[in-house]
């Protein structure tokens, strides 16, 4: 006999918990070893990829988690169990990154060209397949985990994800430094074998979790169906709305990021190596505010955390502009790492504050519909560094990180109209 959901939530709750954290803590150092601002940009700068293929390479990376959400939640949402669509995208993305590392070792040395064209494709084909299980994903730890514990829940996979980035810091800074002995593209051939085998132990764990089969009432929407829903509750209700604007215009606050390392190696002298110190600094300050934060989060100050996420963001092009007007030197390229520190607390800060602010004002029953939606068009805006690779590439790097100041701070702005917003404060089984 099946258990109710509350039951079935509260039996398996320390179970689904753990499973969650430690799918976290993999993927806190996948993200942290293959950052596209860091690692990645940097893997495509040497292949001879341009300003605008760094740009496109971080909205892949990220727009391709977001897009699908929507296109698939009305399909999603008529199925009593989310995890076999989880399951399957998993399959696809551990496919990929084998790919990724045997292209890497074979084509690297021989023909750029081909491997950046290749690594392009593959990290497309990852990146959409992230995106189909990113909405599962979602719903399931809607589903199991109860509404009073998901802001301590996404603060723990902060913090354990942002431990095992220290690692990823080391390793990088080892494999990239010329001392190690390691020569292009062998050296980022050794980090991408570790995200593989990093990559498929995080998806398998995260298949083990146990989740509520849902009772699922009518016979199904279409598309069309779903996005006149969708419509609807942009219409209606006026602090989603609000949401959706915050988080698109701090998206496109995001214009520099992929940008900040390249600019400290290209122009202020830094050697590659700093990329492990840089996504150290970031892990290091991730792991230092997330217990704050968490508890703030689970202690109905919610909204303080979203503020400082959007706050810190004006902060790093600020900081770019200012340590860029020093130039060239050792000093120099010391002071730029606190842009990482930086972002190691806003991405934090975010992290924790926005999907649980989603799934605290997503109503249970359209909850598929509301994390779809916000995401396929968040992911939209993910392609806005594109945008900043081609401003890049025709006024430089200043233009640059003042349009995006100028963003982000609008972001900022937006974001103070949400910290009145009424959450509401369920307990448990709302699945």
């Amino acid at each position: 006999m099946n258990l109710p959901v509350p039951l079935f939530v509260e039996k398996h709750l320390r179970y689904n918990y753990t499973v969650g954290l430690l799918n976290g803590a993999i993927f806190g150092f996948v993200d942290a070893l293959i950052a596209p601002s860091l690692t990645l940009a940097l893997f495509v700068t040497q292949l001879g990829g341009s300003s605008f293929l760094v740009g496109l390479l971080a909205a892949i990376y990220n727009g391709g988690w977001f897009v699908p959400q929507f296109l698939i939640s009305h399909r999603l949402q008529q199925l009593p169990l989310k995890k076999p669509v989880y399951t399957g995208a998993a399959v696809v993305r551990i496919i990929c990154w084998f790919f990724i590392v045997i292209a890497t070792f074979t084509l690297g040395a021989q023909n750029p060209t081909l491997l950046l064209v290749i690594f392009f494709i593959l990290m497309t084909i990852y990146s959409l397949a992230a995106g189909v299980a990113g909405n599962a994903f979602m719903t399931i730890v809607a589903k199991v985990i109860p509404t009073q514990r998901r802001g301590s829940f996404f603060g723990l996979r902060e913090l354990s994800g942002t431990t095992m980035g220290l690692l990823a810091g080391y390793l990088v800074a080892v494999a990239l430094s010329p001392q190690r002995g390691f020569v292009f593209p062998d050296n980022f051939g050794v980090l991408f074998i570790v995200a593989f085998g990093a990559i498929g132990a995080g998806l398998i764990i995260f298949t083990l979790i146990r989740e509520p089969h849902e009772e699922i009432t009518g016979n199904g929407i279409t598309f069309t169906q779903q996005l006149g829903a969708a419509r609807v509750i942009v219409r209606e209700n006026h602090s989603y709305r609000r949401y959706l604007l915050t988080r698109f215009v701090l998206a496109a606050g995001d214009l520099a990021t992929p940008f900040y390392a390249i600019y400290a190696t290209q122009q202020l002298g830094a050697p590659d190596s700093i990329i492990g110190l840089y996504i150290g600094l970031t892990t290091a300050s991730a792991l230092v505010s997330t217990p704050l934060l968490s508890y703030l989060s689970d202690h109905h100050k919610l909204n303080w955390v979203l503020l400082l996420a959007a706050g810190a963001t004006p902060i790093m092009p600020l900081f770019a502009l200012t340590f860029g007007a020093f130039g060239r030197g050792d000093a120099n390229v010391w002071a730029f790492s606190l842009i990482f520190v930086v972002y190691g607390i806003a991405r934090t800060a975010a992290n924790i504050a926005f999907p649980t602010f989603l799934l605290n004002l997503a109503p249970p029953a359209q909850r598929t519909l509301y994390i779809g939606f916000t995401n396929t068009l968040l992911g939209i805006a993910t392609f806005i560094p594109i945008i900043g690779g081609t401003i890049l590439e025709l006024f430089g790097y200043t233009p640059l990180f003042a349009i995006t100041f100028f963003m982000a701070s609008t972001g900022f702005v937006l974001a103070l109209g949400l910290r009145k917003t009424q959450l509401p404060r369920s307990t448990a089984g709302d699945a």
